[in-house]
């Protein structure tokens, strides 16, 4: 199975895809998801921080250390 992942830009109400020369068919199955760009931590930011806070000795394990990688609860 060929499929094709965008992300396109939405212009008015409509969104325009291009089908390569190999896609060969007349119908196709087009869901469209909502996408939020995602923030970029900057590398420089906060590792020196969250290293030297990880390399302390006398700390319980329940200390949240690493503030800038939150842990998810499911």
């Amino acid at each position: 199975m060929l499929a094709i992942k965008e992300i396109k830009r939405v212009v008015g109400k409509q969104v325009t895809i291009e089908i390569p020369d190999n896609f060969h068919t007349e119908h196709v199955e087009i869901i469209a998801i909502p996408h939020r760009k995602k923030e970029l931590l900057s590398t420089a930011d906060h590792w020196e921080k969250d290293f030297l806070s990880v390399s302390q000795w006398q700390q319980s394990d329940e200390t949240i250390t690493v503030k800038s990688w939150p842990i998810q609860e499911y």
